[in-house]
């Protein structure tokens, strides 16, 4: 190939490279800088003290829903992790179990070796040297027996060592056995002592949510309630979208865009309520999809986690930015497993399905937001 072709192939490839969606998310991620993060962060905690500080925010009841959410959250996340590392220590354990096995069948084989050709020397008469050398009198048999008798009892000593190493390595391995499966019973304990406490939390959750009802058991002013959850949504958008301006560490919406109505689904189940739909006098700006609380939330494309507390009406919420002004919304979570800075591409999970924010069953939210206005998910998820 001549070489100016060759090099026109190369510098293609090379763009071809840079260019793709994995590459762009990569020169996305080298653009954002720890110190922007970290003023992300900042932004965003002040943000959030900022909406807890609205009308109606210092309600006991709101007060005492939002740490009785955050503390299911945490628990949640906590038992997850256990339940992660309990599994590691029970795969572990079947491993050195597995290991074990044919170390014990080697020393076996090794001791019934042993034990032969020790009832063999006794059978013919262990002789030490010197009774070897006044029972014989031709000099070559005494001279044939002796390198007999050293080779013998080096090949012994050889299987002895063998042997005696074989059971410090057996020795080795059944502590290690019983270290992991102590390890696992310390698990299960502190995942029983965990999940009581998880428990406890509920029951106060159930307490703090028929507090709720009662107050919010007139019509006008649940209207206004909601209301007012939609009114700090749209200022939480509005302030996150002018810290990702200033700091310039959204990505590239051109790959969002074109995914249009193939984007994988952020939680299986079945939707409940649709965009768009009137309840209270309020229109839904979001979908609810049913599902069982603790199931994965995924995230729908590859982007920058830019929230990830409770807010009022909707929980523990994730937000992802996908660059161009393109939003998706994950709310009522059980537990958020995302930090505000962290890159996240298509299919890693964010969060946990739950019903923080006052709901009573299980499902998630999601909603999909461009340049702050919403737009119907369904439009953007893949058809099934």
């Amino acid at each position: 190939m001549p070489i100016k072709l060759r090099t026109a192939v190369i510098v293609s490839l090379v763009s071809t490279l840079l260019f793709s969606p994995g590459q762009a998310l990569y020169a996305a991620q080298e653009k954002a800088t720890e110190k922007e993060i970290v003023s992300l962060r900042k932004s965003i905690a002040k943000l959030t003290q900022t909406l807890g500080a609205l009308e109606g925010e210092r309600s006991s009841v709101q007060q005492a829903l939002r740490r009785t959410d955050k503390n299911i959250g945490e628990l949640a996340r906590e038992i997850l992790r256990l339940n992660t590392q309990l599994r590691g220590a029970e795969q572990r354990l079947a491993r050195l179990e597995q290991q074990k096995k044919p170390l014990l069948a080697g020393l076996q084989k090794q001791a019934a070796g042993l034990e032969q050709q020790l009832r063999q020397q006794y059978k013919a008469g262990h002789q030490p040297r010197l009774q070897l050398l006044l029972n014989q009198r031709d000099p070559e048999q005494v001279s044939r027996m002796l390198h007999y008798y050293d080779r013998i009892n080096k090949t012994l000593s050889e299987r002895l060592e063998s042997f005696r190493q074989g059971l410090e390595r057996l020795d080795r391995a059944e502590q290690e056995i019983r270290s992991a499966q102590q390890d696992i019973f310390d698990r299960r304990d502190l995942l029983k002592a965990r999940s009581d406490d998880l428990e406890s939390v509920r029951q106060e959750r159930r307490v703090v949510l028929s507090k709720l009802e009662s107050k919010l058991s007139d019509g006008g002013q649940q209207l206004k309630s909601m209301q007012a959850d939609q009114r700090r949504l749209e200022k939480l958008l509005a302030q996150i979208r002018e810290s990702i301006e200033k700091i310039s560490i959204g990505g590239d919406e051109r790959s969002f865009k074109e995914l249009k109505g193939k984007l994988p689904w952020p939680a299986q189940g079945h939707v409940s309520r649709r965009f768009g739909s009137q309840r209270d006098g309020i229109r839904y700006e979001g979908i609810l999809v049913e599902q069982k609380a603790g199931q994965p939330v995924r995230a729908i494309h590859h982007g920058r986690v830019v929230f990830s507390d409770w807010l009022r009406g909707y929980g523990l919420l994730t937000i992802v930015d996908h660059g161009g002004g393109y939003m998706s919304l994950y709310g009522h979570n059980e537990s958020l497993l995302r930090e505000v800075g962290e890159w996240v591409s298509a299919g890693d999970q964010l969060a946990t399905v739950g019903n923080s924010g006052g709901s009573n069953d299980s499902g998630l939210y999601f909603a999909v937001r461009y340049k702050g206005n919403s737009t119907d998910p369904l439009k953007w998820l893949a058809r099934r």
